[in-house]
């Protein structure tokens, strides 16, 4: 090819590759416009998403509309009375968390016992450490991060078409998030592509959406949820940012992880789901990506999140063989296509829920004895190549080396 056939290929290439990003561009600015305007009358709106009396009818006590009128419960005093006291007594102590910055000891085994609904809103930032991670970001990076990476996003974010796909498909039976654009929807979408440009290691992944949503119902202000889910991923305790890096690392460590423990502390289970050839891939990837919500009992999650935010990643390792060992009966008599039905139909199954956080209480001490709890560390470093966040990565090959006292996007350390 003769030198001005390549220029002429060269150009046309480079012609295409900025109309492509002009697309681009213009589609992200029509999709944060969509969400900044806010829900309008002129939108396409479906008669489930539009609210009536009945749907209180429908709702339950965390939000969630049914298909079909909940019966009202009857006033019990005395439950109402003893429901009183108990908030009181949390009140007392996380009032003396919040002024010591420090844990009241006994707190730790009420959270097993279950947060108050009513306080959740209180503990778990205290528990993710919201305050201390936004004033550590913005002492290294300036005051207003969160607002600076919103604005970034809209300039910038090549996730904000599926962020904008995932926000209309996130809770939709939940009251918060039923409004199409409506306030939950602006903030959950806003929060999301916000954290796409804040960590770049991560960008946006699926299964983000639902973590952030959770956050959202009990923290209700973005910003908090936006810090909360930087402690979920970054933080030390928790560490959840390789269950959405690409090629999920962290997913397939805990899933041959769980395989390991599956076979020395229920081996009868073990056998049978080997047997039917019934992997973890098969029913666990969602209870490690997503700490368990969406299956299981609302209720029951809640339960599992107010354990997990206090004592960290391990966790998700203990709970997911305390409800293979809960169900160990029901288990080792099915065929696969039980199986399945069974895993699928848990999250609305009616669970003794004390029963299996003690045997979570169980389980988690004797991996704890046996030094299994946490995950095998990596046997590999995975090198990155230089990409544009906060702080942008030279052009010479770094290996990522997370910081666990700070909590900024990227960690790294030449080679």
């Amino acid at each position: 090819m003769d030198s001005a056939l390549l220029a002429r290929a060269n150009f046309d290439s480079s012609s295409y590759d900025a109309e492509k990003e002009r697309e681009k561009a213009e589609e992200r600015e029509r999709i944060f416009e969509r969400y900044t305007q806010g829900r309008s009358r002129t939108d396409d709106i479906e008669p489930w998403e539009e609210p009536n009396f009945s749907h209180y009818m429908k709702k339950d006590h965390y939000g969630f509309i049914h298909e079909k009128p909940i019966p009202m419960e009857p006033v019990d005093k005395k439950s109402l009375e003893k429901k009183q006291i108990k908030e009181k007594k949390w009140l007392r102590m996380v009032k003396h968390w919040q002024e010591t910055n420090r844990m009241p000891e006994d707190l730790k085994s009420r959270i097993w016992k279950g947060c108050p609904d009513s306080l959740r809103g209180q503990v778990w930032p205290l528990m993710l450490r919201i305050r201390e991670i936004k004033q550590s970001n913005e002492k290294q990076h300036g005051p207003n991060m969160y607002e600076r990476m919103k604005e970034k996003a809209r300039r910038k974010s090549p996730d904000i078409r599926q962020i904008d796909l995932d926000v209309h498909r996130t809770y939709r039976n939940h009251e918060m998030f039923q409004l199409k654009y409506g306030v939950m929807q602006q903030k959950l979408f806003y929060v999301l592509a916000a954290y796409s440009m804040f960590n770049k290691e991560v960008g946006y992944c699926q299964g983000m959406a639902n973590v952030v949503a959770l956050m959202l119902m009990y923290l209700h202000e973005e910003e908090d949820a936006f810090w909360a889910l930087t402690s979920l991923l970054r933080g030390e305790r928790y560490q959840m940012n390789d269950f959405f890096t690409p090629r999920l690392p962290k997913l397939f460590r805990c899933l041959d992880h769980h395989m390991v423990l599956r076979k020395k502390f229920i081996p009868s289970v073990h056998k049978h789901l080997k047997k039917l050839q019934y992997e973890p891939t098969l029913y666990a990837t969602k209870w490690f990506l997503q700490c368990f919500l969406d299956k299981l009992p609302f209720s029951l999650a809640l339960r599992v999140w107010d354990i997990f935010l206090l004592e960290g990643e391990e966790i998700e390792t203990a709970m997911a063989i305390a409800i293979l060992r809960t169900f160990k009966k029901t288990l080792i008599k099915s065929t696969d296509e039980q199986l399945n039905d069974f895993m699928c139909r848990l999250a609305e199954s009616q669970l003794d829920e004390e029963k299996i956080i003690d045997n979570l209480s169980e389980v988690l001490l004797d991996l704890r004895r046996q030094r299994m709890s946490h995950l095998p560390k990596p046997t590999i470093i995975e090198e990155i190549k230089p990409s544009e966040s906060l702080s942008t990565l030279p052009s010479n090959k770094k290996i990522v080396v997370r910081n666990t006292n700070h909590f900024t996007p990227v960690y790294e350390t030449t080679v």
